[in-house]
């Protein structure tokens, strides 16, 4: 053990004394990067970036290189030379292997007034993803100008408590994001690490693969297709960017819908099944070998973006698919096929996305998203008995990234709409699974929709200003208000008319449950104060805080349950 400790010791100290980058490196979603090049971009007069993330330094690079740095305003034209600066890159051809290794400090208290209404995860507005961990250790290597690799070791909490559940995580009035208060290991979560990917491309081609988040689309509320509200994607990508096109294919894999039990280890499941066979001439049993019915779950999806009309517009088309099995069939995943012509219904469910930005004029960028799961061809029997219900996602705005002083102000205003049955289905829906593994319990199991994190039957209006300044201050406000029918994840996908005539939000006379209102406001502010006043030895230093106020009407969608709650976290952190 100790030669290990001694060997990781060596090992770190080597990395943490290498400076590189190169072509290949993937910058995680919410990096600055993302906020500054969009920011660029409308003050170019140009649509948006791509909107399908990470990108490489390669492609962020490219993306430069279209910009004709003349025209920018000259607070532009300082931030392109900042980012510019950040990203060129040394000649490591003939450099083999470089590499880094940090481990940063990270203490974050929350507390709210309502313990006993907001008990959970999806309870708070600075949920379990948006928690730090108590010391985060981002390892990265380099290995020539091909290969990139990051893996981010993280001392957290876990997600759930020691009886599998998340209310005594989330509903104390003050608690922290130190994992040892109860015990070593009862609250650590041990589910490490969350980012762990490899990229490796050449040119203008590349491909990932591995642990991270992505996130495709424009939206502040989330995205129809592939969000970041997941803890991360287990994926493999495949990316090749040009100036005007850029095609991704991409498939990530999630758990058994169908793992329950906490001592779920293997690739066993609830609903595999051992047949037994008794032969009474020879008084023996045959057993039959396990039916692996439904183990297999992925997400599987090619993306092509084009820029149109001198880069004012970007056109966005998305054809993703939940393919679920027993086992792979490779013929109905190859990216060169159109997945809904495969009629595989018992295994799969495709969606297709149109995405639509457009800068009208300098600094706005209007933007929408139609997701399509479910809908009627033209003159088909809406009132049949076995009509199936649309499935339609709608997500709309305007943004606009101003120059503003030393940094960009950023406002937005959006608008959402999910069918009640969007992304559910009789045979594959579009909920997946995420194993967590607690010393104390064992296995609990996180749900989430794959694609809107609120999921279907809801509808959002929301809108907030942002104000980003470098490396230095970044300050948000936002009002959201939200309604949402009696639908979700565990509502049963039906046919015929009465499904067909369910519109959002919905409130079933016939049921006790009724529709939820939320209105919920936040202010959040980071801010390295010695980097604001030039303080060397300290700037790595950060402080944060946050307060939100929310008010719930019929909370859960139970009738006359109305229920308000201030949440308040604060935050001080090391970073070099």
């Amino acid at each position: 053990m100790k030669k290990i400790l001694y060997v990781l010791i060596i090992f770190g100290a080597a990395l943490s004394c290498l400076q590189a980058e190169n072509l290949q490196k993937l910058y995680e979603i919410g990096d600055p990067v993302y906020t500054e090049m969009k920011a660029i971009y409308l003050d170019a007069g140009m649509a948006p970036p791509s909107s399908s993330g990470p990108w490489t330094s390669e492609e962020i690079l490219q993306m430069l290189d279209r910009i004709d740095r003349t025209e920018l305003s000259d607070g532009m034209k300082d931030l392109f030379d900042n980012v510019q600066g950040r990203l060129d890159t040394p000649d490591m051809s003939k450099r083999t292997f470089q590499g880094s290794l940090r481990a940063y400090p990270i203490l974050e208290l929350y507390m709210h007034t309502n313990p006993d209404d907001y008990t959970q995860d999806e309870d708070w507005v600075y949920d379990y993803d948006a928690r730090q961990p108590l010391v985060d250790i981002p390892i990265e290597t380099y290995m020539t100008d091909y290969i990139y690799g990051a893996t981010d070791f993280a001392i957290l909490k876990n997600r759930f408590g020691i009886d599998g559940q998340d209310d005594d995580i989330f509903s104390p009035s003050f608690s922290t994001n130190f994992p040892f208060d109860e015990a070593v290991v009862n609250h650590l979560d041990l589910n490490f690490p969350e980012r762990a990917v490899a990229s490796i491309g050449i040119g203008q081609l590349n491909l990932s693969f591995g642990r991270d988040d992505l996130f495709w689309g424009s939206g502040h509320t989330g995205s129809m297709t592939v969000g970041d509200h997941l803890d991360y994607y287990e994926f493999i990508r495949f990316m090749s960017f040009h100036d005007n096109f850029k095609y991704t294919a991409f498939y990530a894999g999630f758990d058994s819908p169908s793992w329950t039990d906490a001592d779920q280890n293997s690739t066993m499941d609830d609903n595999d099944t051992v047949g037994a066979l008794y032969d009474p001439e020879t008084e023996t049993v045959t057993t039959t070998p396990p039916q692996d019915n439904d183990n297999i779950k992925l997400y599987a999806a090619h993306r092509f973006e084009f820029r149109w009309f001198n880069d004012r517009v970007n056109f966005n088309l998305t054809e993703g698919m939940i393919y679920q099995g027993s086992t792979i069939d490779f013929r109905y995943l190859s990216p060169t096929m159109f997945w809904h012509d495969q009629f595989i219904r018992g295994n799969a469910n495709s969606t297709l996305a149109l995405e639509l930005e457009v800068n009208p004029w300098r600094y706005i960028n209007t933007y929408a998203t139609v997701l399509l799961d479910e809908f009627p061809y033209p003159g088909e029997d809406q009132t049949a008995a076995g009509a199936h219900p649309n499935g339609i996602g709608i997500l709309g705005g305007v943004e606009t990234l101003y120059p503003l002083g030393p940094g960009i102000l950023t406002g937005w205003v959006e608008y959402v709409h999910t069918d009640p049955y969007l992304y559910l289905r009789d045979n594959v829906d579009y909920i997946v699974n995420r194993r967590i593994f607690n010393m104390e319990y064992g296995f609990s199991v996180d749900r989430n929709f794959m694609g809107y994190e609120y999921g279907n039957d809801v509808i959002v209006l929301a809108g907030g200003f942002e104000y980003d300044w470098a490396d230095i201050l970044s300050a948000e406000l936002s009002l959201t208000s939200m309604q949402h029918g009696e639908f979700s994840m565990d509502t049963d996908w039906e046919k015929g008319p009465d499904a067909v005539n369910a519109t959002t939000p919905y409130d079933d006379p016939l049921t006790p449950e009724t529709i939820e209102s939320a209105l919920i406001v936040t202010a959040g502010l980071k801010l390295f104060p010695f980097r604001l006043i030039g303080f060397d030895p300290l700037d790595g230093m950060g402080l944060s805080g946050s307060c939100s106020l929310l008010s719930h009407t019929n909370k859960d969608n139970i009738d006359g349950n109305n229920t308000f709650d201030t949440q308040i976290t604060v935050g001080m952190s090391y970073s070099y």
